[in-house]
């Protein structure tokens, strides 16, 4: 049977065919009525063949589609890509089950789990939570995954323990910048606010590198090339110039970082950092962290926001009070966020001509969202095309605003937008619209100070 034919058969025994709380790629009512989710929805149909997301609704906002994410429905040819699927629907971080269909088997994965599966290894560990041949077999191992189960929240009888924090992609990245955190302590950086700005920025870069914005054309503009900056063989005169050309071309800093200095990082905690992000085996085994795991083209930008700003205020190496703890500053998760957006909305809604303020911003997760949703609502705006880049810097210029006392988390916000910006231009890298400059938002649109002075 083919892996179209078993898709169909399968959505039909499981309920989703006919169910409302099934949104399916390209259809009406489907990903582009998914507020919060529509732009990670579609960029999984892009590149894990998603089919379509079996989803929990809100009661009262039905027609508003405000959703939970429950399970992705893909396809693949054979195992291996099922298990590229799995790899990036973790790094996704939205959706806590994931059935993939394959010709030769269906497997349900968790999509809060992922490593890499060694020979002989128990599929488990690798996140497979069940496999079958055959579609009766199947459905036998999903009956928990039936539609009305899902509704009726019977699911997580069973399932509900498989939905752990601590294996989901923001708690294993941060976990891996902490430990590169207390290398970098241990080795040389005595200043815990230069060792997070150089982890910072390599965060930032292959985020950027990954989602093709710092693109071959840019590196060659500079006269460099990905090694240098990338990888075991890192130059700390490649870093500084790529950071410097960066900030200029992207119109802000984010991590700031002194090139000179008894305090600035030495060749050797670059290229530590480097090769630790390429996620080849470090020197010696010293840093055991397997980076290659992380794909930064599928770690959402609100995720990134939080990754980074649970790793600013973080206790220190020392034991004493992270800065950020000592300040006051809890990071909100994004489900809340979402939540709460949503509430404002039911009794105001978001439009444009409105001005959205939030008055301790932090790194910027309901003023990304709001942006998101402002964008998606304006009549230049069209699933899967690109838009005007003009456009999108007018938006954000005339209705985001925000005011925080920690001055990284302000720069964080102002990253997080920009990179929400490009997000929707394509090519990422403003190749066709080399003129174009992107918003300076630092003192005009985010402002370090506090919001009762």
């Amino acid at each position: 049977m083919g892996s179209a034919m078993q898709l169909t058969e399968l959505l039909d025994g499981l309920g989703y065919s006919d169910s409302p709380n099934f949104l399916r790629s390209g259809s009406q009512g489907g990903f582009q009525q998914a507020v919060d989710f529509g732009h990670v929805f579609r960029r999984a149909h892009e590149q894990c063949r998603l089919h379509g997301v079996y989803s929990l609704r809100h009661a009262e906002h039905v027609g508003r589609d405000t959703i939970v994410p429950v399970v992705y429905v893909c396809e693949a040819d054979d195992e291996d890509e099922a298990d590229r699927i799995h790899r990036r629907v973790w790094n996704q971080n939205v959706v806590p089950f994931l059935i993939v269909v394959a010709p030769r088997a269906i497997r349900l994965y968790s999509g809060f789990h992922y490593d890499r599966q060694e020979a002989g290894a128990d599929p488990e560990l690798a996140g497979v939570l069940r496999a079958a041949q055959g579609m009766n077999a199947a459905l036998g191992f999903l009956e928990d995954f039936h539609a009305e189960r899902v509704d009726d929240g019977t699911i997580w009888q069973r399932w509900g323990d498989r939905v752990t924090p601590e294996t989901k992609v923001d708690w294993r990245l941060l976990s891996s910048l902490n430990d590169l955190d207390a290398w970098l302590r241990e080795n040389g950086i005595e200043d815990p606010g230069v060792s997070h700005a150089l982890i910072g920025k390599y965060v930032y870069l292959h985020y950027l590198r990954e989602r093709e914005i710092l693109s071959d054309k840019w590196l060659a503009e500079w006269g460099l090339e990905e090694g240098q900056v990338f990888g075991r063989h890192a130059q700390a005169s490649a870093f500084w110039r790529v950071v410097e050309e960066l900030d200029e071309r992207l119109n802000g800093s984010v991590f700031p970082l002194q090139p000179k200095g008894p305090d600035r990082p030495r060749q050797e905690h670059i290229r530590m950092v480097a090769r630790t992000f390429r996620g080849g085996d470090p020197q010696s085994g010293q840093l055991a962290l397997d980076f290659g795991l992380y794909d930064f083209s599928f770690i959402p930008i609100e995720t990134l926001s939080v990754i980074y700003e649970q790793f600013l205020h973080a206790p220190q190496t020392d034991g004493s009070a992270s800065r950020g703890k000592t300040q006051g500053a809890y990071y909100t998760p994004l489900p809340l966020v979402n939540f709460m957006l949503e509430e404002l909305d039911s009794l105001r809604p978001l439009r444009q001509g409105m001005r959205v303020l939030d008055p301790a911003c932090g790194s910027g997760s309901f003023l990304v969202q709001c942006y998101r949703r402002i964008i998606e609502q304006d009549d230049e705006f069209h699933p899967g095309e690109p838009m005007r880049p003009a456009r999108l810097r007018e938006l954000l210029e005339r209705h985001i605003y925000g005011i925080d006392r920690d001055e990284d988390a302000c720069r964080v916000a102002e990253l997080s937008l920009t990179l929400t910006l490009l997000d929707y231009v394509h090519p990422p890298d403003l190749r066709r619209t080399p003129r174009f400059r992107l918003p300076a938002l630092h003192g005009t649109n985010i402002h370090q100070g506090d919001f009762f002075d």
